[in-house]
């Protein structure tokens, strides 16, 4: 029986400075690769976690990590299905609810 070659990594996740919250091997993570509409609203979501952080009050209250979660969750699902199986895609809910884990 022969190896399965490993799949790919891509993850995504905020950071500061960052305009693209999408991270992996180059040919898989370069937004050129995806529709205009999600490159648009993946750059909006780093663009409002950015913003939210720069409020430490509102952003540590907590009230609006599950949304932002969940606005993420849904992102990284149709980046996965853009990328027709090429990749694992994968969010990291700490740096978006900013909860341990």
């Amino acid at each position: 029986m022969e190896d399965q070659p490993e799949r790919a990594l891509v993850r995504v996740f905020p950071d500061y400075g960052a305009e693209w919250p999408v991270w992996g091997p180059d040919d898989l993570t370069d937004p050129e690769r995806f529709s205009p509409r999600l490159v648009t609203d993946l750059r909006e979501w780093q663009a409002r976690w950015e913003q939210e952080r720069g409020d430490p009050e509102r952003y540590r209250s907590g009230s609006n990590a599950p949304g932002r979660q969940r606005d993420l969750d849904r992102l990284a699902r149709h980046l996965a299905a853009e990328l027709r199986g090429l990749a694992d895609v994968r969010t990291d809910t700490w740096s978006s609810t900013d909860e341990d884990g």
